[in-house]
């Protein structure tokens, strides 16, 4: 009875407040492949937050038949994917494929099928924008592929970060002569071309439109663009009100996982603040729908090569596993369901309900969530900085292990073990700055390193038992190429 009045709050709050026409979850699987059962918990825990939507990054894991050469090993299979359409079908969740054709072609382009169509020899993240009749040939089967096994109206289409945009000797001239707009608008146009011949609604992200609005209005009136802000201010990347001015039907994207979060790093105060800031935002420009995107890792990757082919793409940043991360969707559905801004009394209560603490453990422990972590390369690799961070990471330990949850104990598990990976991380950065600076021996190296690495591997096999069940193969995030590889060759040259 609780449950079912708790249903119908839920349901009345969706109605009355300015809900979105469409409130969407994320799910990027590019680096972490969910598995099937993992992929309807989502689904099932979005609509029961009032979600209408999902969208699905499938990537190299859609089962593509006519272009079966992009799919990787964690593909799924038909059936596969047929029950999970289904699944979201059933339970009211519109799966609203993305499927990139521009920028992040890395997948794609690797490729020696598809190779004619990249902008640069060595780069193979995007698409060559005047290659229009070999673009048309390929995306135009891919496109088709895809919205064939999507029953939703829309099909994202990506076309963000093209950073490569005009950088060949064609494609600069042209900038040269029409304008860096013309050169991106004439593509995406094409593109949206062929996704309304398919009978659906192009989708597309808003950065590159919005730093290079000029030729805009050649865009089909009915495309979709999706700004996204993860933690900026307003107008990011241009000025949204003349794309309003112009009739474009826009939505908004907050992120439950950005940069610089990482497998050992987790900014979770930015993400509630851009919640807080960015969805009132969104409701006050009259944007008709939201997304929480979640992004397992940057997009950037470093090329494994064999000569001229690509043997693996190696993502340059990967983040910890979306299960972790509960209390920001829920905070999520909170905020895209309410009109009022997402409070901060949300992170105490939540605690307190979902690991039935009382309200004192509950708000110690809501100060997990505004803890900074901050990255300690680049300009921060310094002995201070490392100091304080781990400071920082070994007072919170204290905190988290002092705190019995007595229900959820799995997600509180995530919790911990994220502490502790961030706590081993930072240890190691330690000892390498030094070695690298020349205050520590080979032998001080050598003993420090040793039992580092031994409670490295453990927590590889707890990272693994907790996300077993969520993700296809949980060996990868924190495996050969995370920092725990870099520690352990540091160690060789010890011995």
């Amino acid at each position: 009875m609780k449950r079912l009045a708790g249903i119908i709050l839920l349901l009345l709050s969706v109605f009355s407040a300015k809900a979105f026409d469409v409130r969407a979850v994320y799910v990027d699987h590019r680096t972490q492949v969910q598995t099937l059962s993992a992929l309807k918990d989502l689904a099932k825990k979005a609509a029961d937050g009032g979600m209408n939507a999902l969208v699905m990054e499938w990537e190299a894991t859609f089962p593509f038949e006519e272009n079966a050469v992009l799919c990787n090993h964690l593909a799924f299979s038909r059936a596969e994917f047929d029950e999970f359409i289904a699944y979201c079908s059933g339970i009211g969740i519109d799966v609203i494929p993305l499927q990139n054709c521009f920028g992040h072609c890395e997948y794609i382009l690797r490729h020696e099928h598809y190779a004619a169509l990249r902008e640069d020899k060595s780069d193979f993240s995007q698409v060559c924008p005047l290659k229009t009749a070999e673009a048309e040939k390929v995306f135009r089967s891919i496109f088709a592929e895809i919205a064939a096994a999507h029953p939703s109206k829309y099909l994202h289409i990506g076309c963000d970060e093209t950073r490569l945009l005009g950088h060949d000797r064609r494609c600069c001239a042209y900038v040269a002569e029409h304008g860096a707009s013309a050169l991106f608008v004439g593509y995406v146009a094409q593109m949206c071309r062929i996704v309304k011949d398919l009978g659906k609604t192009p989708v597309i992200w808003a950065d590159i439109l919005l730093q290079h609005p000029e030729a805009a209005s050649e865009l089909p009136p009915d495309v979709v663009v999706v700004d996204w802000n993860y933690g900026w201010k307003t107008n990011h990347f241009g000025n949204i009100d003349a794309l309003l001015a112009q009739g474009f039907t826009m939505w908004g994207a907050s992120s439950l996982r950005s940069s610089p979060d990482n497998i050992y790093l987790t900014q979770w105060d930015k993400h509630f603040s851009n919640l807080r800031e960015y969805l009132p935002f969104c409701r006050e420009k009259g944007f008709s729908g939201i997304i929480q995107t979640s992004w397992s890792t940057s997009g950037q990757y470093g090329y494994i090569r064999d000569h001229g082919s690509v043997v693996e793409l190696q993502p340059i940043r990967e983040v910890y596993p979306a299960q972790a991360f509960d209390i920001l969707w829920q905070a999520f559905f909170e905020a895209a369901c309410n009109d009022a801004t997402l409070g901060e009394g949300f992170v105490p209560q939540y605690l307190a309900d979902h690991f039935g603490l009382d309200s004192g453990n509950a708000a110690r422990l809501a100060e997990y969530f505004a803890m900074p972590q901050n990255p300690v390369t680049g300009k921060n690799f310094r002995p201070e900085k490392i100091a304080s961070e781990l400071s920082a990471a070994r007072q919170m330990q204290g905190l988290v292990k002092g705190i019995r949850p007595k229900r959820n104990r799995r997600d509180y598990a995530h919790l911990a073990l994220m502490l502790d990976i961030r706590e081993n991380y930072l240890k190691f950065k330690d000892f390498e700055y030094g070695y690298e600076y020349g205050t520590l021996s080979l032998e001080d190296l050598k003993t420090g390193l040793k039992p580092l690495i031994k409670d490295a591997s453990h927590l590889q096999r707890r990272f693994c038992r907790l996300n077993r069940k969520a993700l296809k193969d949980p060996y990868v995030p924190l495996g050969g190429h995370s920092y725990i590889a870099q520690m352990k060759n540091l160690y060789e040259i010890c011995k």
